[in-house]
């Protein structure tokens, strides 16, 4: 027998086809939400609000993961990493990070600093998308196109303390290890936030976003 949750994802995946959203998933996903936007310091945009969205992601989200081409193998690369654009009601939209040369993001990103970016909804606390699957469309993702380089000595400082203001442990890694701040320059912003496919945010769409607590 064909049991109820099979029914409602057998009903939710016919209309995906026809109307290209499922009622049943979006509806639990925003009830959930309600509940979440009380924990959180600044609430989820809604999600046509695509570079509130977007901006909300790279605010909201201490790490993500990080795309290079491997200057070993010339193979795509992936790494988790931690990211800060300020301290947490301060977004400032630009993507740092905090990274060695002994490692292989920062020594590909020095041969080739095309790099892709990736945050999700999943991972923003309290409770990222609650029991809606990561890869579901309403659980939001957001991936980042650009060049990744380190951070000019005179702004160091400045990222170093906006890092620091989301990752206080990196004050006492070890200073032989060469760590120094890098910024992802933004090229392309590439949002899934609902169905009907992904969205393309504008740059300055993005960096004019305003994020209150």
């Amino acid at each position: 027998a064909i049991t109820k949750s099979r029914t409602i994802v057998l009903a939710c995946a016919l209309l995906v086809g026809i109307l290209g959203t499922c009622p049943e998933t979006a509806y639990a996903a925003r009830s959930f939400r309600h509940f979440q936007d009380a924990a959180r310091p600044i609430p989820r945009p809604p999600y046509t609000d695509y570079a509130s969205m977007a901006r909300w992601l790279t605010h909201m989200n201490e790490w993500g993961v990080i795309a290079t081409t491997s200057a070993q193998t010339g193979l795509p690369w992936t790494n988790s990493v931690d990211l800060s654009d300020g301290p947490v009601c301060n977004s400032t939209g630009r993507l740092f990070f905090y990274l060695t040369t002994m490692d292989e993001t920062a020594s590909d990103a020095l041969k080739n600093p095309l790099v892709s970016f990736t945050v999700t909804e999943a991972s923003v606390g309290p409770g990222g998308c609650g029991q809606t699957d990561a890869e579901d469309p309403t659980c939001a993702k957001l991936t980042v196109l650009g060049s990744l380089a380190p951070v000019p000595p005179s702004e160091a400082s400045y990222a170093v303390d906006l890092l620091a203001s989301r990752h206080p442990a990196i004050k006492s890694w070890p200073a032989n290890h060469g760590f120094k701040p890098y910024e992802l320059t933004i090229q392309s912003l590439n949002l899934l936030d609902f169905y009907g496919g992904m969205k393309h945010v504008q740059v300055d769409d993005y960096f004019s976003a305003d994020l209150t607590c």
